[in-house]
């Protein structure tokens, strides 16, 4: 399939989900539900931020684009999205509050993290418009989560690295993430298998996109365990418990 014939993307787009599609589908929603809920508790609960700043304004900007500006008509994802984008907006709010305790050290960005927001979020709706316009609606909600995602596991990585602490992070926050987006795969496998021609993971950027989100979030697993073990050992043997900022 041609990802840029428009013609080709509304193929079985009004076409009922079959229930093993479906039931997929709602695992994804319902672990990315709990994920958002679960980043909410943890800064509030660590006095941080959860989702490093650039991916969480890439993947916000990318729920209300497909979400309210142009939602497919058919399906449960409009609906999903919306419920996320809402979710996203109190993890926004618990990253401005609190990103300016990791920010100390660098001024500038401690006193205009509002603005941050503002450019960044304002400038990934552009950025999904534009896709939205070259490759149509349908392909740039699929392309568009693909760069989400892979934006979310880098970026996530190197928080987690730079932080060097479990600090705004836990075992429960990388498998709910984990689990929704490695459902994905079977989830477009079946479609396939159903005749969808629309499955942007049946291409070799599709291939190199799902093999980057297992090396980068498997890589963040392995370090986070790494690191958990890190601060138990170190807190049991009488020092400081890992900072809580």
């Amino acid at each position: 399939m041609d990802p840029t014939d428009v013609n080709s993307q509304v193929t079985f787009q009004n076409r009922e989900a079959p229930l093993p599609v479906a039931i997929l589908g709602t695992g994804i929603a319902v672990c990315w539900i709990a994920n958002y809920v679960g980043m909410l508790r943890k800064s509030y609960q660590d006095r941080t931020y959860a989702m490093a700043l650039m991916p969480l304004c890439c993947n916000f900007a990318w729920e209300l684009v497909h979400g309210l500006i142009t939602p497919e008509k058919n399906g449960m994802w409009p609906a999903v999205y919306v419920c996320w984008s809402g979710l996203n907006v109190a993890v926004i709010y618990t990253a401005m509050k609190f990103a300016p305790n990791e920010w100390e050290h660098a001024p500038l960005v401690q006193r205009n993290i509002r603005y941050i927001f503002a450019v960044s979020i304002v400038g990934w709706i552009s950025a999904h418009l534009a896709l939205v316009a070259h490759i149509g609606p349908h392909l740039a909600q699929a392309w568009g989560a693909v760069v989400c995602q892979l934006l979310l596991s880098a970026g996530g990585l190197c928080q987690l690295l730079v932080r060097g602490s479990t600090r705004g992070t836990s075992f429960f926050l990388w498998i709910t993430r984990f689990i929704g987006t490695s459902l994905c795969l079977p989830h477009e496998i079946l479609r396939y298998h159903y005749g969808y021609t629309d499955v942007v993971f049946n291409s070799p950027l599709g291939w190199w996109g799902t093999a980057a989100f297992f090396v980068l979030d498997g890589s963040y697993g392995i370090c986070l365990w790494h690191m958990h073990e890190y601060e138990q050992v170190t807190w049991n043997k009488g020092g400081d418990r890992p900072k809580q900022t």
